[in-house]
C-alpha cells in the first residue's frame, strides 16, 4: 500500500497589469497566468511586480518592461506571493523592509524571535516592519501569502541598527 501524495501546489497567480493606451483609456495590457520560482525548501515565491523607486514610475509600458525583482531594493517595492507546503516550519529572518502581508489561503504561523506564535487564517493581516520572524504552515494543505515588500531604514533598538539575516 502506497503512502498518500501530498496536495498539489496551488495554481499560479493570473496576473493583470492595467495601464493607459495610446488614446488615454486604462486597458488590460497584461492578463495571464506568472508561473511562481520553486525555492530549494519546497515553497514557491512569485514576484507580480517590483519597483525600484519611490515614488514609482509608471508612464512606461508594462509589455516591455517588467520588473520582478524578489527584494526591495534601496528605494522599492515588491508585490508577490508566497506558498508554503504543507507542515512547513520556515527559518528565522529578517529583512530591511516594511511588509504588508495577508494569509489569501490557508491557515499560516507567525513566530518571532522572543518566542511569540500567532496562528492566522485566510483574510488576517501582519505588519512586519524589520523583525525578526518565520512563517509556517501547520496544516495538510497548502497556504498562501501574499505581501508587499517597501524598502525601510533599518531599525535602531538601544543603539544597535538591526540589519537584515538571512539564513539562506
Amino acid at each position: 500500500m502506497s503512502s498518500p501524495q501530498p496536495p498539489p501546489p496551488p495554481p499560479p497567480n493570473t496576473r493583470r497589469i492595467i495601464t493607459h493606451n495610446a488614446s488615454r483609456t486604462a486597458t488590460i495590457a497584461i492578463n495571464a497566468p506568472k508561473e511562481p520560482t520553486a525555492l530549494a525548501d519546497g515553497t514557491y515565491l512569485n514576484a507580480l511586480w517590483s519597483s525600484t523607486e519611490i515614488p514609482a514610475t509608471i508612464d512606461q509600458d508594462p509589455t516591455k518592461i517588467q520588473p520582478e525583482s524578489t527584494a526591495a531594493t534601496n528605494s522599492g517595492s515588491v508585490f508577490c506571493t508566497y506558498d508554503l507546503p504543507p507542515r512547513y516550519e520556515g527559518p528565522m529572518h529578517r529583512s530591511v523592509t516594511l511588509d504588508y502581508v495577508t494569509v489569501t489561503r490557508g491557515v499560516v504561523t507567525l513566530s518571532t524571535d522572543d518566542g511569540s506564535t500567532a496562528t492566522l487564517q485566510a483574510g488576517d493581516t501582519v505588519v512586519q516592519r524589520g523583525t525578526m520572524h518565520k512563517w509556517g504552515n501547520p496544516s495538510d494543505e497548502w497556504a498562501r501569502l501574499t505581501s508587499v515588500m517597501v524598502q525601510a531604514r533599518p531599525v535602531v533598538v538601544e543603539g544597535e541598527e538591526m540589519g537584515a539575516v538571512w539564513p539562506f
